[in-house]
């Protein structure tokens, strides 16, 4: 219980997002060393984030990077983040850290006072295209997470792999599909849930519809001076699941990609969850990319976490291998 309090009196202590410096703050546990690094503009990120390293980790192997963005866990008071408490238990019960035993990332994309509508863990097209401050591009503020991270853990004898699994449901899901699609050569698989079945296609339009980021590749060049990475990306080992019971998420509405795309997405995809969910399922697979979708016919709004790490296991190499979902 001491520990608990110390730990969460040196996050009330912490810079919000905006602050040059970074501070870090740590706990050790029976089974985790759970490590918070503060925004670092030096580096590359203007938002913290947290790494969990499983004890006992072997010195002689190299290891996957998991990350999860934003699970529903941080909110804003009183223009600070609060991300202590909750992000905290939920890493400390985190499935996948028990059956992977593999070091985690979570990065804290929090809104900040100065746009409170603004959602940096989204990757939707407007944040994508904020051109300075502390919002600026948070796909590319992940990637120095991700690269500050490997940094720490190799100072501790743990060494990974340049590529990361990425998991996500719902919020979280929408950062794994939209961040896997714009970054695959950074992510050796990705399973990402719950998120209306609208997984961005690698099309510029479909049925003569203008398929705009994140529900395609139309106009993404305008503001990431890139192409999209089609090779990549048709290579990199996707699952994406939904569950039929799931009423909360059977809606594209502002929540996940902005009043202006949901109602576009629902013209384009359809009305109803089953239309949009077979006519993305349908895409994905036309595609030919290494890509499997999943509907679970028995499951509401909740991860599927024994799955996903099943996922995780089979796509640890170079070949695409699918996995068989678990009916709960």
């Amino acid at each position: 219980m001491q520990k608990f309090i110390h730990f969460v009196l040196i996050f009330l202590l912490l810079p919000c997002a905006g602050f040059a410096q970074s501070r870090t703050g740590e706990i050790y546990t029976d089974k985790l060393w759970i490590q918070y690094v503060g925004p670092n503009a030096q580096e590359g990120f203007a938002f913290g984030y947290f790494l969990a390293v499983p004890r006992g980790l072997e010195r002689d192997k190299k290891y996957f990077l998991l990350a999860e963005a934003d699970p529903a866990l941080f909110k804003l008071s009183g223009g600070q983040a609060d991300q202590t408490a909750g992000a905290l238990g939920f890493l400390q019960a985190y499935p996948l850290l028990e059956s992977l035993q593999t070091p985690v990332i979570m990065p804290v994309f929090t809104r900040v006072s100065s746009a409170p509508g603004l959602k940096p863990a989204t990757l939707d097209r407007e944040i994508m295209q904020v051109r300075e401050g502390i919002l600026k591009r948070p796909d590319l503020q992940f990637l120095a997470m991700l690269k500050d991270a490997r940094k720490r853990l190799k100072k501790e004898g743990i060494k990974t792999y340049k590529k990361i699994w990425l998991n996500g449901f719902g919020p979280s899901g929408d950062f794994c599909t939209r961040f896997t699609f714009l970054h695959p050569k950074a992510v050796q698989a990705a399973v990402c849930g719950g998120t209306d079945g609208l997984v961005p296609q690698p099309l510029d339009e479909w049925n003569g519809h203008l398929l705009r980021y994140p529900l395609g590749t139309a106009e993404m060049k305008t503001w990431s001076g890139e192409k999209f990475d089609l090779k990549n990306w048709k290579k990199t080992p996707q699952f994406y699941y939904m569950g039929a019971r799931d009423k909360n998420f059977q809606l594209a509405t502002e929540s996940f990609l902005g009043k202006a795309d949901a109602e576009e997405a629902l013209d384009i995809f359809g009305l109803s969850f089953s239309q949009r969910y077979n006519n993305i399922a349908a895409l994905l697979r036309q595609s030919g990319a290494a890509v499997q979708t999943h509907l679970y016919y028995g499951k509401g709004a909740e991860p599927a976490w024994e799955d996903a790490a099943a996922f995780f296991k089979a796509n640890s190499g170079n070949t695409f291998a699918p996995t068989l979902p678990k009916e709960h």
